[in-house]
């Protein structure tokens, strides 16, 4: 945990969750996930496997599974994953990159014209 009054500068990285309550500049890199609490500040470059954002973060975000940004949360940068959820009263402005499989889109074919004499 990155406690409240605390400022962190540079490279963090780790195999564990972690909780943000105070302020990280630099960059994060987790294999597992990360979480920035209400009033917590992070202006860093993300990467984690989960990310729940509730404070605000300016810097660009990729998140393996999913990406939650919370009601009052502010996300100012680009965001990768392949799930997200943005609640009511969030704030984000950035670009969205879902990397996810789709489908090529199948359009039917039109019905074959009818013989106007035919009735």
């Amino acid at each position: 945990m990155i406690a409240a009054g605390t400022t962190v500068r540079g490279q963090l990285s780790g195999d564990e969750d972690l909780t943000v309550e105070g302020r990280i500049e630099g960059a994060v890199r987790l294999t597992k996930n990360l979480s920035v609490a209400p009033g917590a500040v992070l202006v860093a470059e993300v990467e984690a496997r989960a990310v729940g954002i509730g404070g605000q973060v300016t810097g660009n975000i990729k998140a393996g599974d999913a990406l939650a940004i919370e009601a009052g949360a502010v996300v100012i940068g680009d965001v990768v994953t392949p799930r997200l959820i943005i609640e009511d009263g969030a704030k984000f402005k950035g670009r969205i990159t879902m990397n996810v499989d789709i489908p090529p889109l199948t359009v039917p074919a039109p019905p074959a014209p009818t013989d106007p004499k035919r009735r």
